[in-house]
C-alpha cells in the first residue's frame, strides 16, 4: 500500500500497472484506486502523481533521467484511461500537464539528444530511449502536429508500433524539409506549485555547434536528489565540457554490485564537491541530510535570454550552509574578437565569519598550460580530504597566488581556458577522482578547485572556448586564450561590477543587480571613487573593439 500511494516514479509504475490490469479485468473499483489512491482520498494514485511530481511548466522534480523512465507508465496508462474512460479527460488534466511534461523533458536535452545528468542519472541516456519514443508518438497524436516532434523522431530513427507511431511516420515521410530540433533558451519552474526555484538553460548557436549552459536551482529531488544547488553544466562542441559526474552505478552490469547503485553514489556522486558549485568549509550542503534538503529550495533571481549578444540567469541558495548566503549569476556572451560564446560566472557568497570557499570545476581532456607554478605530487598522492566526497579525490598538484588565474586544457578539437579574478593567498588544487576506491567503482576524471578564505567573496570567472586542434592533420591554432583578465570592481547587496579585458581591444563591463526584488528603473552603485548606473537586472557594456551592441 505504501509503495502504491508513494509520490515517486515507483508509485507511478505501481498505479499504472494495477490500473491497466484492472481495465482488462473489468474491475472499475480497482481503476478508481489507481486514479485516486488506495483510500480514494486523492493523496495517492495517478492524478496525485500528475499533481505533485511536476511543476506547472511540466518539469519533473527528480530530473530528466527519471522522467525519461517514468514517461512509459505515464503515457501508457494515460492512453488506457483515454480509451476506456474518455470522460476523465486525462490528456487535458491539469492544463495538459502530460504535454508539458514531455516537452519539458526533451527541451532539457543537449544538442546531441542526451539528457543532462541532473541528480542520479546516466551520462548517455538520450531521446532515443524506448520510453521517449512512445511518448513522442502519443504527444504528436494527442496534442497536435509539431515540427519539433518530427525532429525528435529523426534522432530516434524509429517510431512506436501503434496508430500514433504510424501517423508520426507518415507525416515525417511527407515533410517537405528535413525535420530538425532547435530548442531555444528556456527556464522551467520547480515544485508542484512552481515556486521552488527552477532550472535555467541558456543556448547560443544551432545544431551540434550550439553552446548550452545549464544551472540547477530547484528542489532537492527526493531520494535521487544530489546536494548541488547552483551547480552548472556547460555543453559545447557536441560534449559536456564542464561536466556532471552523474550517478555512481553501472546499470545492469551484474559483476558491479548487481548493477545497482554503488556505495560510492552516496559517498561521492551525491556530494557537493562532485558538482560545479561552491563548497563551504569542505562540507556537503545541508550537512548531507536529505530531510533538510527536501524542506527547502533555491530561488530564481532572474532569467533573461532575449538579447543577441549577452543572455543571463541568476539564482540564490541561502542557508544551505549555516550563516552563508549564495548567489550565482551566469551569462553566455558572444563578441566579434571571439570565435565562440564564452561563459561568465559571478558566484557571490556572504558570511559574518571567515569561511573556506572551494570553487570546483570538473572538466575532461588534457591540461595544456597555466600562469601558475604548480607543485605536482609526482612521488605520492593523498586524498584531497577525509570526508564529504573529498576522500575520493586524489590530490595531484597545488599552487598559491595573489594574482589572477589562467588555466587551459584541450578537449576534443578545441581548447578551453578558465580566467579567474585575483584574491590574496588564493590556492588552486588539481585532483582526479578515484581515491579510496578499492573496487574500482569510480570513473576517473580531472577537476580543479579554486580555494579562498574570506567572509564575503565574489568568484568572477570566464570559461573561454578557443582555437583548434587536429592530431591527424598535425594542426594546432590559437592554443592560448584571448581573454587576459577579469577584474572585480566591487560587490555589495546592491550589485556586483566586473570588467573583462582581452586581445584585439576586447573590453566588457558587467553589472549584475543583487537586490532581492527586480528593479526596473535606473539604479546606481558606488565602489571607491567610481559610480555605475544601469537599468534592469544586468547590463553588459561592450567598451572596446566590438561589433556587439551596447
Amino acid at each position: 500500500k505504501a509503495e502504491f500511494d508513494r509520490i515517486h516514479n515507483h508509485g507511478t509504475w505501481a498505479v499504472a500497472a494495477v490500473g491497466m490490469i484492472a481495465y482488462v479485468m473489468g474491475d472499475l473499483a480497482l481503476v478508481e484506486k489507481s486514479l485516486h489512491g488506495s483510500d480514494l482520498d486523492g493523496k495517492g494514485g495517478f492524478l496525485a502523481q500528475l499533481d505533485l511530481l511536476f511543476s506547472p511548466d511540466g518539469y519533473y522534480m527528480e530530473g530528466p533521467y527519471y522522467i525519461r523512465y517514468a514517461l512509459m507508465p505515464f503515457f501508457y496508462f494515460a492512453e488506457a484511461v483515454e480509451r476506456m474512460q474518455p470522460e476523465v479527460g486525462i490528456y487535458e488534466y491539469r492544463d495538459q500537464i502530460l504535454r508539458k511534461a514531455y516537452y519539458a523533458a526533451v527541451q532539457t536535452s543537449f544538442p546531441n539528444g542526451v539528457f543532462p545528468p541532473i541528480n542520479d542519472a546516466s551520462l548517455t541516456m538520450d531521446v532515443a530511449a524506448p520510453e521517449v519514443i512512445l511518448a513522442n508518438a502519443l504527444t504528436y497524436d494527442r496534442y497536435g502536429e509539431d515540427e519539433d516532434l518530427l525532429g525528435i523522431a529523426k534522432v530516434q530513427e524509429r517510431v512506436s508500433l501503434s496508430g500514433a507511431g504510424l501517423k508520426l511516420a507518415r507525416d515525417f515521410d511527407a515533410s517537405e524539409s528535413e525535420p530538425q530540433i532547435s530548442w531555444p533558451s528556456v527556464e522551467f519552474s520547480d515544485g508542484s506549485d512552481g515556486t521552488s526555484g527552477g532550472l535555467g538553460i541558456l543556448r547560443m548557436g544551432d545544431g551540434m555547434e550550439q553552446s548550452m549552459l545549464l544551472m540547477k536551482y530547484g528542489v532537492h529531488g527526493g531520494g535521487h536528489g544530489h546536494f548541488d544547488k547552483l551547480h552548472f553544466i556547460f555543453f559545447d562542441q557536441g560534449r559536456q565540457v564542464i561536466r556532471d559526474y552523474g550517478f555512481g552505478r553501472w546499470v545492469n552490469v551484474e559483476p558491479k554490485f548487481g548493477g545497482r547503485y554503488l556505495p560510492e553514489n552516496d559517498s561521492y556522486a551525491m556530494q557537493t564537491i562532485a558538482h560545479n558549485t561552491v563548497v563551504v568549509d569542505g562540507m556537503t550542503q545541508n550537512m548531507w541530510d536529505e530531510d533538510t534538503a527536501e524542506s527547502m529550495s533555491a530561488k530564481r533571481h532572474f532569467f533573461e535570454a532575449e538579447e543577441a549578444h549577452a543572455i543571463a540567469m541568476s539564482a540564490r541558495a541561502d542557508t544551505y550552509y549555516d550563516g552563508v548566503d549564495m548567489q550565482r549569476t551566469m551569462l553566455l556572451i558572444k563578441d566579434a574578437p571571439l570565435l565562440y560564446p564564452v561563459v561568465v560566472d559571478l558566484y557571490r557568497l556572504t558570511s559574518a565569519t571567515t569561511r573556506q570557499y572551494d570553487y570546483p570545476l570538473h572538466y575532461s581532456g588534457q591540461n595544456i598550460t597555466s600562469n601558475l607554478q604548480f607543485e605536482t605530487n609526482t612521488n605520492a598522492m593523498q586524498p584531497l580530504g577525509s570526508g564529504h566526497g573529498y576522500q575520493h579525490i586524489w590530490h595531484t598538484a597545488q599552487a598559491r597566488t595573489d594574482s589572477s588565474i589562467q588555466f587551459t586544457w584541450l578537449d576534443g578539437h578545441r581548447y578551453y581556458s578558465l580566467t579567474s579574478s585575483a584574491w590574496p593567498e588564493s590556492e588552486v588544487h588539481l585532483g582526479r577522482i578515484g581515491a579510496n576506491d578499492p573496487d574500482f567503482n569510480l570513473q576517473s576524471h580531472p577537476l580543479l578547485v579554486l580555494r579562498r578564505q574570506a567572509e564575503n567573496m565574489l568568484f568572477a570567472s570566464v570559461i573561454e572556448p578557443h582555437g583548434y586542434f587536429n592530431e591527424a592533420r598535425e594542426r594546432s591554432a590559437q592554443a592560448r586564450p584571448r581573454i587576459t583578465g577579469v577584474n572585480v570592481l566591487g560587490h555589495s547587496d546592491v550589485a556586483s561590477v566586473i570588467e573583462i579585458t582581452g586581445q584585439e581591444g576586447l573590453h566588457w563591463r558587467i553589472v549584475v543587480s543583487n537586490q532581492s526584488e527586480g528593479v526596473t528603473g535606473l539604479q546606481e552603485v558606488t565602489f571607491g571613487d567610481q559610480s555605475f548606473q544601469w537599468t534592469g537586472n544586468y547590463q553588459v557594456e561592450f567598451l572596446g573593439n566590438s561589433e556587439a551592441e551596447n
